[in-house]
């Protein structure tokens, strides 16, 4: 009787965050859906050209919509604070972020600790995954099935989904010498081969070089995610966690000291040059508008390709509408193009977990597709002035409804 309640209780949750069918229908609905979350660096190089400027503009570059904003206070980091040594590179970001306790001051945020008590809350956990009233209530003990269930599912759809994303940027123009170039794309060895934007068969520094005209970055990302595990979980609760209504010292103090339980885990890297970027629509007298937009098309198209090569990065976007047609808010910003195609995710809740099950695949119509990157409606770019992508259907899709989620597949 009591598993029943039980199953009962995390369905009419499930309901809950994900609008269900009736309320799926209310456009005021869709984005409530779980995002990942992304806290972004900038490794900086003061003493390179444009270095300074790249810092400057990089903290007005915003967190893509798609993903909470769970950026710490310090964005960017001197090129000086780790050995430089290529192949070697996120080795020693690696150690970077452990030694000043990243992944612990991750976790912080997530429970807005309260720096005068150390006190925890689970408001944000609430907020972001669309829990209801009494969330915020329950009691934080394996004995309240419940409740407990409710803080797993959070834990590994939310705060698990916590991912951290290095940038290492650098200005590109005739004069750079081949050598920097064979730093910065030897970084990943094997893969400079794989560079978005940037042909293959120019395997010659110097003659990759030579092709690059105007204002060009090359960005090196490196990417690394929370773990925040049922078992990490568990210890937290257990060993850290309190509320401001029952102030414990001896766990603020064991929590500041903590130095083995939360960790960063190292998922991949990526390389990708800016290519060619339009200066329409950027004022000319202020350089900086176009060092922000060079950036900022750079690092969405490394966060494509890290999305593309890295499953567990891949974000899910609510269907918008599907009558008369299917639309979703996505374009080329996170790289949508006619072959792509997005499978529709219909979500369950199975032994106090969502579960997202497959209900087909549709792909985006020719012509169709919005193009969203930064200062795309300045520039007068085609499909700027959409508002979503449209979609047809390539296999399945029987019974679609909005705020259902997609997510993009191989082929």
């Amino acid at each position: 009787m009591r598993s029943g309640i039980f199953k009962l209780v995390l369905l009419l949750l499930g309901l809950t965050l994900f609008g269900g069918r009736v309320e799926a229908q209310k456009l005021d609905s869709i984005e409530a859906y779980r995002r990942s979350s992304l806290y972004s660096i900038l490794i900086s190089h003061p003493e390179t050209r444009y270095g300074e400027e790249i810092a400057d503009v990089f903290h007005s570059i915003p967190i893509p919509e798609k993903f909470n904003d769970h950026n710490l206070s310090r964005r960017v980091l001197n090129s000086l604070v780790y050995d430089k040594k290529g192949k070697e590179e996120p080795e020693y970001i690696s150690r970077f972020l452990e030694k000043n306790a990243i992944a612990r001051r991750l976790v912080a945020k997530w429970y807005n600790r309260q720096k005068e008590t150390g006190a925890f809350d689970v408001e944000l956990l609430a907020e972001r995954g669309y829990y209801d009233a009494s969330f915020r209530d329950i009691q934080l003990s394996k004995s309240n099935i419940r409740g407990y269930a409710q803080l797993a599912d959070a834990g590994e759809e939310l705060i698990g989904n916590t991912f951290v994303l290095v940038n290492d940027i650098y200005y590109v123009d005739k004069e750079l010498q081949a050598q920097k170039w064979a730093f910065a794309l030897g970084v990943l060895g094997a893969v400079v081969d794989g560079v978005s934007g940037i042909d293959s068969g120019l395997s010659d520094v110097a003659s990759l070089v030579n092709e690059i005209e105007g204002f060009r970055v090359i960005v090196v990302s490196h990417l690394y995610r929370l773990n925040f595990s049922e078992e990490v979980m568990g210890t937290f609760y257990e060993d850290f966690y309190f509320d401001k209504e029952n102030l414990q010292p001896k766990k603020r103090e064991a929590f500041d000291r903590s130095t083995d339980l939360f960790r960063l885990e190292y998922v991949g890297s990526q390389v990708v040059s800016s290519g060619k970027t339009s200066i329409k629509g950027v004022n000319t007298d202020t350089p900086e508008q176009m060092i922000r937009k060079v950036c900022t098309r750079a690092i969405d198209k490394s966060i494509v390709e890290l999305q593309r090569a890295n499953e567990v990065f891949r974000v899910k976007t609510p269907l918008h509408s599907v009558a008369p047609l299917i639309t979703v808010k996505i374009g080329l910003k996170e790289g949508v193009s006619e072959s792509s195609r997005y499978e529709v995710l219909l979500p369950r809740i199975e032994d106090g977990r969502t579960k997202y099950e497959r209900q087909g695949v549709i792909r985006p119509i020719k012509g169709l597709i919005w193009d969203n990157r930064y200062m795309s409606v300045e520039e007068l770019a085609e499909n700027a002035t959409l508002d979503a992508t449209t979609f047809e259907v390539v296999s399945g899709c029987r019974d679609l409804y909005p705020g259902m989620l997609i997510r993009e597949i191989k082929m």
